[in-house]
């Protein structure tokens, strides 16, 4: 897939459990999760990850400081390529994540 055919919405229904465990390597904490979200350790604090049933998107919510929160999007422009770029997120989405 190329990032011309990758959309906003594509990015939003990304597994992030999947992409938090298997691409970034955040530690799961499995005790402290539920069924309604997951529990991960970053090198950006404590993170709460959940997936909306209704919408089909992932959220994520980061307890050590309340005003980073969002989908995918958001944290990749927050924490990976450090800038607000949705031309840049499609590029990094599609070289390192849907390969």
């Amino acid at each position: 897939m190329s990032n011309n055919n990758i959309t906003c919405e594509i990015i939003k229904r990304l597994d992030m459990f999947e992409i938090f465990e298997n691409i970034f390597g955040y530690e799961y904490k499995k005790k402290k999760s539920s069924k309604y979200g997951r529990l991960y350790n970053t090198p950006f604090g404590y993170v709460w990850v959940r997936y909306d049933y209704k919408t089909g998107i992932y959220f994520y919510t980061n307890l050590d400081d309340g005003l980073d929160n969002g989908t995918l999007i958001d944290w990749i422009q927050n924490h990976i390529i450090n800038t607000k770029n949705l031309g840049l997120v499609k590029k990094y989405v599609t070289e390192n994540i849907i390969n």
